[in-house]
């Protein structure tokens, strides 16, 4: 995320392209149904075929996590209800189209009340807080109960499962490292989604708070990082998204050694999005299991930070009895736990594209939309090209 005003003053290159967007108008050939795709590829595809594991080992136990990306949204009703609820939710979604999408995006507008922050404004001569127009409500805000101090920039977050899913939580900053891994330990979390880079159009967006190599412990005052091991994230399909796994173990004074695991996706571009597939969904899939808060960062802790959560909300909805409705009505009930979610266009549409790429893959999407779909795609690519 790039905010308009940083406390930090670094200078970012904000030049932007305008690209075309070109809609088909002539009548698509007719296709292969997905059921007919899914016959002729049934052997080789991993996804439809394979269920591969990760194996999380966590200080307690070894858990046995899928990472299998197309488990059917339910299995506690007929295929047949789920089916009608997904249907009307494509259907919005494609007749909006990319360009309705965009326009019912920016007309919810992004605000900043900070009478609804009061903690965040106190805290800002100490420099705790990474943008001064990136606000931290009250309301739901982490406060820290271990550690020398009790605010941290960050808000509980509720999925349907889950009152406390996710923390959303701005990138540490050199002064606030440790109260990160207090927050960590206090927590019991397990998971922590890293979703910036370190450096971002040489642009500072986050401090170095965890280890990247092996045997060289970080400290922040009394508390220390270790890094155990780290590998490529597994995914079960080719995607281009890169994410590293890193166990870490995290001593603070007063508390049992804690132990977690990092996944730092390393390509998603600030401000914009990676190229739509299924990766965000194999990530959560592997957090499914976990019941602690899940930590998840990017530079502010509101846009791409927004995105995954929800993509989750969403996925959640798959599973359950409940309808799938429109998205921006989760981004209205987001907004009211972590401030300002979602910074753009491209971002509302990432959400909506990869959730349409997952009703294709489980084969929950009419063969009669599949001209609509390609549209949708056509569209979504030229719209977010270069973000």
């Amino acid at each position: 995320e790039r905010p308009e005003q940083s406390l930090q003053d670094v200078p970012v290159d904000r030049a932007s392209k305008k690209r075309s967007r070109g809609r088909k108008t002539s009548k698509a050939p007719k296709q292969r149904s997905f059921e007919e795709t899914s016959k002729k590829d049934k052997q080789k595809s991993s996804l439809e075929k394979e269920e591969k594991t990760a194996v999380l080992h966590t200080n307690q136990a070894s858990t046995r996590t899928s990472i299998n990306t197309v488990d059917e949204p339910s299995k506690h009703f007929s295929r047949a209800a789920k089916r009608a609820q997904v249907k009307v939710f494509v259907e919005q979604t494609l007749k909006k189209g990319v360009q309705g999408l965009i326009a019912e995006f920016k007309a919810m507008k992004r605000v900043n009340d900070f009478t609804k922050m009061t903690e965040f404004v106190a805290q800002i001569p100490e420099g705790r807080n990474r943008y001064k127009d990136v606000g931290c409500l009250d309301n739901d805000r982490v406060i820290l109960k271990i550690g020398p101090v009790s605010y941290i920039h960050a808000n509980y977050v509720s999925t349907p499962v889950n009152p406390k899913r996710f923390i959303c939580t701005q990138a540490p900053l050199p002064k606030t490292c440790p109260d990160f891994w207090y927050m960590v330990v206090q927590e019991k979390s397990v998971a922590i989604l890293m979703l910036c880079n370190f450096v971002e159009q040489n642009a500072k967006k986050c401090a170095e708070y965890f280890p990247t190599e092996e045997g060289t412990p970080l400290e922040f005052e009394d508390v220390v990082v270790t890094l155990k091991k780290q590998e490529q994230f597994p995914f079960p399909f080719e995607t281009k998204v890169k994410i590293m796994v890193r166990q870490l173990e995290v001593s603070v004074p007063g508390q049992p050694v804690h132990s977690c695991f990092h996944y730092h996706w390393m390509d998603w571009p600030d401000r914009g999005v990676p190229e739509a597939d299924l990766a965000p969904v194999a990530l959560l899939a592997r957090l499914k299991e976990n019941t602690a808060p899940i930590i998840v960062h990017c530079s502010a802790g509101i846009g791409r930070t927004g995105s995954i959560v929800l993509i989750e909300h969403a996925m959640e909805l798959l599973h359950q009895p409940s309808p799938l409705l429109e998205i921006k009505d989760y981004l209205v009930e987001l907004r009211k736990q972590r401030n300002n979610s979602i910074q753009t266009e491209h971002q509302y549409l990432y959400i909506h594209q990869v959730l349409l790429l997952y009703l294709k893959k489980t084969k929950y999407l009419d063969d009669s939309v599949t001209p609509y779909l390609d549209v949708f795609t056509k569209d979504y690519v030229a719209a977010t090209r270069g973000f």
